[in-house]
């Protein structure tokens, strides 16, 4: 017996009860579903949603991402993005995945990485593996929603990638990423993150790089200098100390 729901997939042997959480769970907005949100939208007791939720996993209707966390298999490819961010709450998406999002970077990301307020492990799911990271809540910001999806704005992805740039590929690759996208990101809004998000050694690195590499702009430095590092940064955390050193940035290179 095959049944061919509304949205195009073919199962076999699908029966009426799963057809109905199918159907409940999207027509409620609900991609990233468990026993107490199919049992708010549908009044059925626990019992019954539990041994539902089995029938359809083994039947590869719904995929497990955790306990107790289910999404409908065939959402997972074109909708990763939406489900991560629904996986991980509050999050958004950034770091590689946001800059390859805005084709600032010719690498292809295989990590969905997003920013949380809360700790969360990685999460494999169908072939993609979810990468969470921690930041404290006031480094929380900046993100919108584009077609669904919560990503961090271009400004803001690039400053979180220089506060981690092991999320991003390292040194060479953020900093390429911040030249390919310096022509179209708004300037006053990058700086005025950098300088919002509260790291001394982010400041330093970004003011450095942006005044050495010909990357032209209006922004005065004597507003970025003041947030700079006070003590010496190096440029590249992954490289060792050399002897070269710029006073102005705080910078060992």
């Amino acid at each position: 017996m095959e049944k061919t729901l509304y949205y195009n997939t073919t199962y076999k042997g699908i029966s009426k009860s799963e057809i109905y959480l199918i159907r409940a769970s999207k027509e409620n907005g609900i991609m990233v579903f468990g026993v107490e949100e199919l049992r708010r939208i549908s009044g059925w007791n626990r019992v019954k949603i539990h041994n539902t939720l089995n029938s359809m996993r083994e039947k590869n209707i719904i995929t497990r991402i955790k306990r107790n966390k289910y999404v409908i298999t065939e959402d997972v490819q074109k909708n990763i993005y939406k489900i991560s961010t629904s996986v991980f709450s509050p999050s958004y998406i950034s770091f590689w995945t946001a800059l390859s999002f805005y084709n600032f970077t010719e690498q292809h990301v295989k990590a969905i990485q997003v920013v949380s307020t809360r700790q969360y492990k990685n999460i494999k799911i169908n072939g993609f593996l979810l990468e969470p990271s921690k930041f404290r809540p006031e480094k929380f910001y900046g993100y919108h929603v584009i077609e669904g999806v919560i990503i961090a704005e271009k400004e803001k992805a690039l400053i979180d990638s220089f506060f981690m740039m092991e999320k991003c590929g390292g040194f060479d690759e953020i900093v390429k990423c911040l030249k390919n996208s310096w022509k179209e990101i708004e300037q006053e809004k990058f700086f005025d993150y950098l300088t919002q998000f509260g790291s001394k050694s982010c400041v330093s690195r970004v003011g450095y790089i942006i005044e050495n590499s010909g990357l032209k702009t209006e922004y005065s430095f004597r507003n970025l200098e003041q947030y700079k590092s006070e003590t010496f940064v190096k440029l590249n955390p992954a490289n060792k100390k050399s002897g070269n050193y710029n006073k102005k940035w705080s910078i060992i290179y």
